[in-house]
């Protein structure tokens, strides 16, 4: 099932939830946005609540296997795809302490799911993330390929819907670079014509013209 067909079934577009035990240190409440029903993956919401921003909605929650191959018996990594990010809660000290990483989806630039034997991978890649991973992001095991990382031991169905939702937010941050874009061209090509017009009317000399038209021409 899609993301969206998903988020249909919510009878609000998000849902909010506000829960009262303070966890891992954190604030009194959690309160976070989430298209999610399911308890276990509103119970691994709490946990990073106060990571998320206030406009930010969770989309998919996967917990790494303990069985298969990369992932952990103990303390798997728990990921989680927002509209905005890609967040790895890695639980430690037997899950009483956690740390957590993400990485923004304007810094990926593709994402693609290996379906293996035993498990599902999510691939990723996006300039320098080995440098990335090596800093922030010990959940991405890393190859060859300086740009490109993998996910591991996903269950097929959630690492599916992680993939879908973390190309949608690679389209969501290409958007208004190009709209910016259509609209200064817009805007030049106005003025470029203003300035052909008054070039008619005998208001600007051909130099004038010219000069006005190069710096217009810049601004693209």
């Amino acid at each position: 099932m899609s993301i969206p067909s998903q988020a249909r079934k919510v009878k609000k577009h998000f849902l909010q939830y506000v829960l009262c035990m303070p966890l891992f240190g954190g604030k009194d409440k959690a309160k976070f946005n989430t298209v999610l029903t399911d308890r276990d993956d509103l119970n691994e919401i709490k946990k990073i609540a106060d990571h998320l921003d206030e406009d930010e909605t969770v989309l998919v929650v996967a917990r790494q296997s303990r069985i298969k191959p990369g992932g952990s018996l103990t303390t798997p990594n728990i990921i989680f795809a927002t509209d905005k990010r890609l967040i790895i809660r890695d639980p430690h000290s037997l899950g009483l302490r956690q740390s957590i990483e993400d990485i923004s989806y304007d810094r990926i630039t593709s994402a693609r799911l290996d379906q293996g034997v035993l498990s599902s991978s999510i691939i990723l890649r996006a300039p320098g993330l080995s440098t990335i991973a090596e800093k922030k992001l010990d959940g991405i095991a890393m190859g060859n390929d300086s740009n490109e990382g993998q996910i591991e031991a996903i269950p097929k169905d959630k690492a599916e819907k992680i993939v879908e939702a973390i190309n949608q937010g690679i389209q969501r941050s290409k958007t208004p670079t190009t709209t910016i874009v259509n609209n200064n061209q817009a805007s030049v090509a106005d003025e470029l014509d203003k300035l052909a017009k008054l070039k008619d009317q005998g208001v600007l000399s051909e130099a004038e013209f010219l000069q006005m038209k190069q710096e217009l021409l810049k601004k693209i």
